[in-house]
């Protein structure tokens, strides 16, 4: 997890305004405004939005942790 703040600091020093960390073996997303605690956890049942920073966009969570195939 140490890893993980390091890069989140780096990302809003930045300037980045929005960050999702998936977690794919556990199959949820935590959304971020800062780099402090996140805003959101994000289940299987729920959406990712990206806000007013990616205008429109929308994708469900589930869609992340499909199994391809090919």
């Amino acid at each position: 997890m140490v890893e993980i703040h390091d890069k989140l600091v780096e990302f809003f020093e930045n300037g980045a305004r929005l960050v999702w960390v998936i977690y794919p073996k556990k199959q949820y997303v935590l959304v971020y405004r800062s780099s402090q605690d996140p805003d959101r956890l994000l289940k299987s049942a729920d959406s990712l939005d990206g806000e007013e920073i990616v205008s429109g966009f929308t994708l469900p969570v589930a869609e992340l942790f499909q199994k391809l195939a090919f």
